[in-house]
């Protein structure tokens, strides 16, 4: 019997010993890759509107289906700066900034209607304001990131000077 202990526990300490050196291979290769900010939205949307349990269950699915489209109407990183660009593809890029910006007017349109059946209307405009805050956030995060300096009168091009009362 003492025997069948000793044996057992052996086993189970070399199987625990091998799952914790995997788990510390797993480890390392998660701190390597990006956190998944569309599952951070939806809990921070989640907590923030305090939905019961059925709510929640109806609303994730649709606002995840809201993300991923969202997601699809980003337009591509520029491979020239602006001052290397021709006249002709500043236009065509200005041109491809008003068709995403009416792909994300459609689909926030769409999503709205979705929401209305499952949210109060304070509770959609606080999705929303979120969803704007977030943005900001990740947009000073990246510039932070880039090196880049907030610029000297937020809301105004740059160059343009605050008109004088």
């Amino acid at each position: 019997m003492k025997q069948k202990m000793v044996m057992w526990l052996t086993a189970f300490v070399l199987l625990a010993g091998s799952l914790s050196a995997q788990e510390t291979k797993n480890d390392a290769r998660t701190e390597r890759k990006r956190p998944d900010f569309a599952a951070m939205q939806l809990k921070q949307v989640l907590d923030a509107l305090m939905l019961d349990d059925a709510t929640a269950a109806k609303f994730t699915p649709v606002y995840q289906a809201y993300q991923k489209e969202m997601r699809e109407c980003r337009l591509p990183r520029l491979k020239k700066k602006s001052n290397e660009m021709t006249d002709e593809e500043i236009a065509q890029e200005i041109e491809r900034q008003f068709t995403q910006g009416r792909k994300v007017i459609d689909v926030k349109e769409k999503y709205y209607k979705e929401f209305k059946k499952i949210l109060t209307m304070k509770q959609i405009r606080e999705v929303y304001r979120l969803e704007r805050f977030n943005m900001r956030r990740m947009g000073k995060e990246i510039n932070r990131r880039q090196g880049m300096k907030p610029h000297p009168m937020p809301g105004l091009p740059f160059g343009k000077e605050k008109p004088k009362k």
